[in-house]
């Protein structure tokens, strides 16, 4: 079976619902025994998968080691480090900027990861995989994202300096960038005007569904990824390559068949 995982332990970071629960549900699926370790309850999804949950705020150091060990404890060391647990503080300017804002995004989203990253390192197998989940707007600009913006960033370029570190043990360090997806955070705002915003810019014209960002988490968990570290992958239906519509107009001597230096 290609990209069985077979016998490997898994631990997944805001695995409890949206993207996160698709990836430990892919994974579980391919034979991984999962981890789900989540500030929410995740006891109905590690039932449900056979895994286990844990209750972890990323943003605390003490907590997230000790997650690592008690899956060293219950599971075995671990093979593959999905850090996904985030918040998303959209529609925030720069003029909108708090203290505690910054403070929790940053602890969250970027401190969380390096957190993950040492702490489950320390203890993988070589030749283990660790796979961040950062977004495009870590990739691109987009208007009032003053506090996103920057952390998903910082999770693209942790994932470059995590590779070359770990690379002497075969350990390699990915990270997927999804565009908008079709979980309930989304779909579940009342006419949420980022959604058909999102499907005429897009250039496959739609949000993606959660199981297609998890199809990429698997195969970079897989041991046919072995020569693949330190990439950053886009899952975004095109939307990093360029806008689908735009109101530029050729000047008429282009449209005619003329140029003129």
């Amino acid at each position: 079976m290609f990209f069985s995982l077979q016998g490997k332990v898994a631990i997944v970071t805001g695995g409890a619902s949206g993207i996160g629960l698709a990836i430990a549900r892919r994974l579980a699926a391919a034979g991984a025994r999962v981890a789900i370790a989540d500030r929410n309850d995740a006891a109905p999804v590690a039932a449900e998968i056979g895994g286990m949950a844990l209750r972890v705020d990323v943003a605390v150091e003490d907590q997230v080691a000790a997650l690592v060990a008690t899956v060293v404890e219950r599971l075995g060391a671990p093979d593959i480090l999905v850090n996904n647990a985030a918040i998303q503080p959209l529609g925030v300017g720069f003029d909108d900027l708090t203290p505690a804002l910054v403070e929790r995004a940053f602890a969250v989203n970027v401190h969380g990861v390096a957190y993950g990253i040492k702490h489950a390192a320390r203890a993988m197998r070589d030749g283990g995989r660790i796979l961040n989940t950062a977004s495009f707007i870590g990739l691109i600009g987009a208007p009032r994202a003053a506090v996103y913006g920057p952390t998903r960033a910082a999770v693209v370029q942790q994932t470059r300096l995590a590779a070359m570190e770990l690379a002497p043990r075969a350990i390699t360090v990915n990270c997927v960038c999804p565009g908008t997806v079709a979980t309930p955070a989304v779909t579940g705002i009342p006419d949420n005007p980022e959604i058909p915003f999102l499907e005429k810019m897009t250039p496959l014209g739609r949000l993606a569904q959660p199981d297609e960002v998890a199809a990429v988490f698997h195969f970079l968990a897989s041991p046919e990824a072995a020569y693949l570290t330190g990439a950053v992958i886009p899952v975004d239906g095109g939307i990093t390559a360029g806008w689908r519509e735009h109101d530029v107009i050729a000047p008429p001597q282009v449209r005619e068949g003329r140029w003129v230096e």
